[in-house]
């Protein structure tokens, strides 16, 4: 899997195809409008954190199984390995791209990050206005303004000053209660993907999750399918697929090395997984989509 800031922009931007491009070491970057290789409704997983701000449009996308409008002013974050995926944007869609390596966000100081994370996980948008996009505007003003000044002796030390500030800041808008309520049923299935985002490795079988969250297996896959339209097998099948995927289209491993790693017995066991849910092999998939 890419975990370079390098890596995914090379992965998922169209070169040449963004207004701007800043970029300091390989832990923090800023994109201006870019085309993204990415295809609508086409699921896929960055290690980084990203935080979309819409500056004019709309889009409409989805983190594991929340739908989203981002509208002008929306401020949108993305947690390492989340399910992302873009439904639909309009054609003034216009947007700026904060993109941070977990290193960086660990380095700022904010506090707890396990807090933070979850912080966001359950509140992932909110829409800024007043002061507090002009404080946005300012901060990526600033950064944008700082990245290029390469021989100045501080520069990584001021950017993590700005943007510990920054997100402090921000901190008060996002513990805002939400304006749309959330139900048991929702708290639920989103508990579930966050045990699946931190196990699927190890663990496929639903009474795994269940016996973590204190609820049967059955009330689990009856609340996760009514709730995000996809059962808790599905999810689960997701993330296994989606990180083969990755490691079979950004990595030289072998299949049975991308099998071993994903924590399956065999490489035939691991092909005919894959197949069943993919439709190809991992070699035939590899093939497809390297042009090899």
């Amino acid at each position: 899997m890419s975990t370079t800031l390098s890596d995914t922009l090379n992965r998922y931007v169209i070169a040449g195809c963004a207004e701007a491009i800043y970029c300091i070491g390989d832990d923090f970057g800023i994109v201006c409008n870019p085309q993204f290789a990415i295809l609508p409704s086409h699921p896929y997983r960055s290690p980084l954190i990203v935080a979309v701000y819409c500056t004019a449009g709309r889009a409409t996308g989805r983190i594991n199984a929340r739908t989203f409008d981002i509208v002008e002013g929306g401020f949108l974050i993305v947690l390492p390995n989340q399910i992302t995926e873009l439904i639909d944007t309009t054609p003034d869609f216009k947007a700026t791209y904060v993109i941070m390596s977990e290193k960086f966000t660990a380095n700022l100081g904010i506090g707890n990050t396990f807090d933070i994370a979850s912080i966001v996980a359950e509140r992932p948008y909110i829409r800024l206005e007043g002061r507090a996009r002009e404080a946005l505007d300012g901060y990526i003003k600033m950064c944008t303004s700082l990245i290029p000044i390469e021989e100045h002796p501080h520069r990584m030390e001021i950017l993590y000053l700005m943007t510990r500030a920054f997100f402090l800041g921000l901190g008060y808008f996002m513990h805002e209660p939400s304006t749309t309520a959330n139900t048991r049923q929702s708290e639920i299935t989103s508990a579930f993907i966050r045990l699946v985002e931190q196990n699927y490795i190890e663990h496929r079988d639903l009474d795994f999750y269940a016996e973590r969250m204190n609820i049967t297996t059955k009330y689990l896959s009856t609340v996760v399918k009514q709730t995000s339209g996809k059962s808790a097998a599905e999810w689960i099948e997701k993330y296994v697929t989606l990180d083969a995927i990755t490691q079979l289209t950004s990595t030289t491993k072998s299949i049975k090395q991308i099998a071993y790693d994903l924590n399956f017995p065999s490489q035939s066991f691991f092909g005919k997984y894959f197949a069943r849910i993919v439709g190809i092999s991992p070699a035939a998939y590899r093939k497809k989509e390297l042009g090899e």
